[in-house]
């Protein structure tokens, strides 16, 4: 187009209805060689959805697509149809015949299209972002169905294999700020005026009224609303042939912030386009608070009579104000990586033949830019070859791409914190952006990184080689795994620089997998060091075969809303022994079975744990991929707390999908199942909402007993050796009531098992087991703590009637203490075990208190305990209504209390002492807490264990 006469039209000299016209025809000249522009790019079926699309808002016809009602808003304003729109129409519907009478109204102020549709940018797979503005007034119900016409309208698009988005648009609303979110570009609270730009450098009128801003000339930007009251008032130009969408002039400079924060959240998945876009905002933000946006570039150039639609295109406006910032900063590195991105934005293959003799206007405009660029043929021949770029390279152009974004995101941080600016972006909108950018850039211990964001189509290799590196030095140590491009032995890789190296085989192989350098028919080797790794190629490929079955998706589209709150794991795949057969040495030894213990985790009777090593790929709800790898002699309760704490049960996320495999040669598939089973078994525990997360799990694993449970919401596992440590461990008192919870492969046929398992909150339960001269006694109390003891058993009722006459008393005083004289002592249930533990089935036998309760005679042995501001009990003991002090008789009180017993019996006999009654209401005070029932028996035990030993009488110890 020619370079025109410069206009400048002033309201105080008069303005000029020519010039006026003048200018309205340029930018209407402008207008339509852009969309002939966007026409010519565009399907024989793309091009009739727009051109038919005027007459599908501008008429409600029952053939035509979109219909809704007869009710629904249309009319567009000024609008009379052009020939190719009434041929698109017809061609749809051959009933359609127009008629201009017909039409009574004007709901629609017009049609806009915004973005890069019409710019050297556009391509084929361009969606289409349209504004539909109507006029003030229309009513909510006309308004819903008006976007019900849009929707259909927007499948129809669809069903032609274009993506048409609407956005309903009040002007007036507009301009004062209320609107919703009327673009893709918006983020909802992110920018107004910087949205406004780009609509006034992009936007292309489709039919309706024109953009009043195109008629205030810039250096009245600042009285915009002056001048363009002027003009309408005063009939300089006609009211209904314009709408006014405002001015952008005084910038809130909180909008850069939120756009470029925007612009950082999309380029996680469109770098090459962001990186355009974020540091024009840059730009903007240097210039503040004396901005040149665009859109003033813009219309000053078609005031000045410069249409030529190559230098007025968007994308090459961005990229000359981006070219004049940079050279004038020397910024050279950063002017290469922008020059890249548009090329590859614009798509179009200097190097291949267009395979069309018809003339490219976007071509000639790509080869004029990168003549000036002094690109030359090799080099222009590489990038064009992007499809076909490997891992190595697309790595490199990724991090110059991460670099240039953080370079920006630091630039606008310092801007805001310099200027004191708060972003114009709610802080909802700030969380969620916070959230993606964390999940898409912010590296930590075994997390995959995802190293191609759309910059090249396929990474896939044909060969992969896998290498164990042992250190020699500190085997298990500093090893590492490492993944080589083509087929490798060990002897070969000398020299040879791998893609990738990690500290598990699991986290290379997700590495691979999630970055698509495999598929179907990519093949792998594996090779290593003799007896450094007992992995084998057949379990190589039975792991990348698991992992491609676990994610054949590779990570779900995320929604916003995944990021409105704190990540959470939405899958967990476990994989045990992964290059480990657990059960080597047992068969260099001979030794496969020795009884009929199968438990994977305490096998035969030396009780054997076969899950050596636990890998685990957690894929989370904002996308994030993270391997961990367990391999100490506590790898699965390991890797189990982590579960338990990255899955807490009070958080209120969904569990995650749970996968356990296992490939080892020895007992593989038993031992997945196994650990599986451990996992649902811990997540009915917790997970189910049928218990506290108090609860403590039990689950024996080797030589070891372990005892999981919740406290202040995070996971504690204490492991024992020993029955006497485990007795200890479920004895300790509880905040709440505590239920126990065994494993059904843990403790079996051991007496605790069915005490946990009978175990009733609230209840004070007894549990006794005869033997031959002992018996065993458990009692689980009010809060589920079980205290366990061995007793000399002469009979039933001198075994439990002291104890029942101390529990009692125990209750009554506690009831007291806590001003419940009137609460009613509750019954102690009483239960014989039978059975021989570790032999047979173990059952319980409830056993009535009135059979219990004939009458003995035993002597009252009370003791009263005091605390005098240390951790040291000192006791007063009452045999009768004899006293004896530890503060009278010192390290000498069990002694006299023996000696006295002693004298009060027939014969001076020896045998047990139990005492009946205790006293612990000051400690209680001490304590700002009530003991729990198991605390008075552990009191009580310390002090019988203490009398008798006076008594020269040794109690009977558990049996191992």
């Amino acid at each position: 187009m020619a370079h025109a006469k410069e206009i400048a039209p002033v309201l105080s000299e008069g303005v000029d209805r020519k010039a006026l016209r003048t200018l309205k025809e340029r930018f209407l000249e402008v207008n339509l060689g852009r969309l002939q522009r966007m026409l010519s790019t565009l399907s024989g079926r793309h091009k009739n959805f727009v051109d038919s699309l005027p007459i599908l808002l501008h008429l409600n016809h029952p053939s035509l697509p979109g219909y809704v009602s007869g009710r629904t808003p249309c009319g567009i304003e000024t609008y009379t149809p052009l020939p190719a729109h009434l041929n698109a129409a017809q061609s749809l519907a051959r009933s359609f015949h127009y008629r201009k009478n017909n039409l009574k109204r004007s709901d629609i102020v017009g049609i806009y299209l915004m973005g890069s549709t019409g710019t050297v940018a556009h391509s084929e797979q361009s969606d289409m972002d349209f504004w539909v503005c109507h006029r003030p007034g229309i009513s909510l119900e006309d308004l819903s169905e008006l976007r019900d016409k849009l929707d259909q309208i927007s499948a129809w698009a669809d069903e032609l294999g274009l993506e048409a988005h609407f956005f309903i648009m009040d002007p007036m609303k507009f301009r004062y700020g209320e609107r919703g979110n009327v673009s893709g570009e918006d983020c909802g609270s992110a920018q107004h005026f910087l949205l406004l730009d780009e609509f006034y450098r992009t936007g292309l009128v489709i039919a309706g009224c024109m953009p009043l801003w195109w008629m205030v000339p810039n250096y009245e930007e600042k009285n915009y609303e002056l001048y363009a009251k002027t003009l309408l008032d005063k009939r300089f130009i006609p009211r209904e042939e314009y709408v006014d969408f405002g001015g952008i002039h005084d910038f809130p400079p909180g909008e850069f912030i939120g756009a470029g924060m925007w612009q950082l959240y999309k380029g996680i998945d469109s770098p090459y386009k962001s990186v355009l876009k974020i540091v024009l905002t840059e730009i903007y933000a240097s210039e503040y608070p004396h901005v040149e946006t665009l859109s003033q570039r813009y219309k000053n150039a078609i005031y000045l009579g410069n249409l030529d639609l190559d230098e007025l295109d968007p994308y090459i406006m961005v990229y000359r104000k981006i070219e004049d910032y940079l050279q004038e900063r020397g910024e050279e590195r950063r002017l290469e990586l922008i020059r890249h991105c548009l090329y590859f934005k614009v798509n179009e293959l200097l190097t291949r033949d267009s395979g069309t003799k018809r003339k490219n206007w976007r071509r000639e405009l790509m080869q004029r830019l990168t003549i000036e660029w002094g690109w030359d043929e090799p080099y222009l021949k590489q990038l064009d070859n992007r499809k076909h770029w490997k891992v190595n390279r697309v790595r490199q152009e990724r991090q110059e791409l991460v670099q240039e974004l953080n370079y920006s995101y630091r630039f606008l941080s310092d801007f805001a914190r310099d200027n004191e600016i708060e972003a114009s972006i709610n802080q909802n909108d700030m969380n969620i952006l916070g959230r993606k950018l964390y999940a898409a850039f912010e590296r930590k211990g075994g997390k995959i990184e995802l190293v191609n964001p759309g910059i090249t189509p396929d990474l896939t290799e044909d060969y992969l080689s896998f290498h164990f590196k042992q250190d020699k030095e500190h085997p298990g140590v500093n090893d590492f795994w490492m993944v080589y491009r083509g087929y490798y032995k060990a002897k070969d890789i000398r020299g040879e620089e791998p893609i990738k190296k990690a500290r598990s085989i699991i986290e290379l192989i997700a590495w691979c997998y999630f970055n698509k350098l495999m598929d179907g028919a990519t093949r792998y080797s594996m090779d290593a060091v003799k007896d450094t790794t007992d992995l084998t190629d057949l379990e190589l490929q039975q792991i990348i075969n698991a992992i491609g079955q676990l994610y054949p998706n590779y990570l779900p589209k995320l929604s916003q809303q995944n990021f409105e709150q704190a990540a959470h794991p939405t899958a967990i795949s476990i994989f045990v022994n992964v290059g480990v057969d657990p059960m080597i040495e047992m068969t260099r030894k001979g030794i496969h079975r020795l009884s009929d213990h199968t438990d994977a985790l305490s096998y035969s009777a030396l009780k054997h744990n076969l899950a050596l090593t636990v890998d685990q790929i957690t894929v989370n709800s904002w996308g994030e991929i993270i391997c961990s790898h367990y391999h100490s002699e506590n790898a699965l309760i390991d890797c189990l707390v982590s579960y338990m704490r990255q899955v807490p049960p009070i958080g209120g996320a969904p569990l995650p999908k749970l996968e356990v495999r296992c490939f080892s040669p020895s007992r593989g598939t038993a031992i997945a199942m196994r650990v599986e089973e451990l996992f649902r078994d811990i997540i009915a525990c917790y997970y189910s909402g049928t218990r506290s997360i108090l609860t403590r799990y039990l689950v024996e694993i080797e030589q070891y007993i372990y005892v999981l449970q919740f406290k202040r919401g995070i996971p504690v596992v204490k492991a024992v050796r020993d029955y006497q440590q485990l007795h200890e461990l479920v004895a300790e008192p509880q905040a709440q009531y505590s239920h126990i919870v065994v494993d059904q492969h843990c403790l079996e046929k051991h007496p605790l098992s069915l005490v946990a398992r009978l175990g009733t909150p609230g209840k004070i339960q007894i549990f006794y087991l005869k033997r031959e001269t002992t018996a065993e006694i458990y009692c689980h109390d009010e809060n589920g703590s079980i205290f366990h003891s061995i007793k000399p058993l002469h009979d039933e009722q001198s075994l439990l009637i002291p104890l029942h006459h101390f529990l009692q008393s125990v209750q009554y005083r506690r009831n007291t203490q806590l001003g419940k004289e009137d609460d009613v002592i509750k019954p102690v249930l009483y239960y014989e075990i039978t059975g021989t533990p570790g032999k047979t089935a173990l059952n319980a036998e409830r056993k009535k208190l009135k059979n219990l309760q004939k009458t003995l005679r035993f002597f009252n042995v009370q003791a009263i305990g005091e605390q005098s501001g240390t951790e040291e009990i000192f006791y007063t003991i009452y045999c009768g209504d004899v006293e004896f002090s530890q503060f009278e008789h010192g390290e000498g009180l069990f002694k006299a209390v023996a000696n006295h017993i002693t004298s009060l019996r027939k014969n001076k006999a020896h045998y047990p002492c139990y005492i009946t009654d205790l006293d612990l209401t000051q400690v209680m005070m001490e304590r700002y807490s009530s003991l729990q029932t198991v605390e008075y028996l552990q009191f009580k035990d310390t002090l019988e264990t203490e009398i008798n030993t006076a008594l020269g009488i040794t109690m009977p110890t558990l049996p191992q």
